[in-house]
């Protein structure tokens, strides 16, 4: 005899699946928009993240946001892989979403530039904006070189 499965275990699979379609967008928008449109990077956040540089904590909130993206040196991404997970409802049907990223990225115009490897911990909060979407509350990068 089949068993069937629970209602829970359904509904955790919807929120994977939801996750995942939801970080995907996020990625794919987020990454281009690092590498060429940087002053819409403020967008992304919400208005006092918590965001760890390299190992260095910003405490500015969205000025330091910006501050960072201007003043970062021309960079080219290229995403790997990632992997999203909801994070427990807020009761109101809506869950945050954690985020791992992994690829390389290089620094400069240069064609010759060295790539270097990154992995960016990310912690996306449901906004009520409309459409709904998504923006960082927390953010660890860390560039390996």
């Amino acid at each position: 005899m089949a068993q069937s499965r629970s209602t829970s275990a359904i509904e955790g699979d919807i929120l994977i699946q939801l996750s995942y379609s939801a970080a995907k967008t996020f990625v794919t928008n987020y990454y281009t928009d690092l590498q060429t449109a940087r002053t819409k990077l403020k967008a992304y956040y919400t208005p006092t993240p918590t965001i760890s540089w390299n190992g260095n904590n910003l405490s500015g909130g969205a000025a330091d946001v910006e501050k960072l993206h201007t003043e970062m040196a021309a960079a080219t991404y290229e995403v790997q892989c990632f992997d999203a997970q909801p994070l427990m409802p807020n009761g109101r049907g809506q869950c945050s979403i954690l985020l791992v990223t992994n690829g390389y990225v290089k620094f400069g115009d240069e064609k010759d530039a060295p790539s270097r490897g990154f992995s960016e911990t990310i912690t996306l909060e449901p906004d009520t904006s409309n459409p709904p979407k998504f923006l960082i509350s927390t953010q660890s990068t860390r560039f390996v070189f």
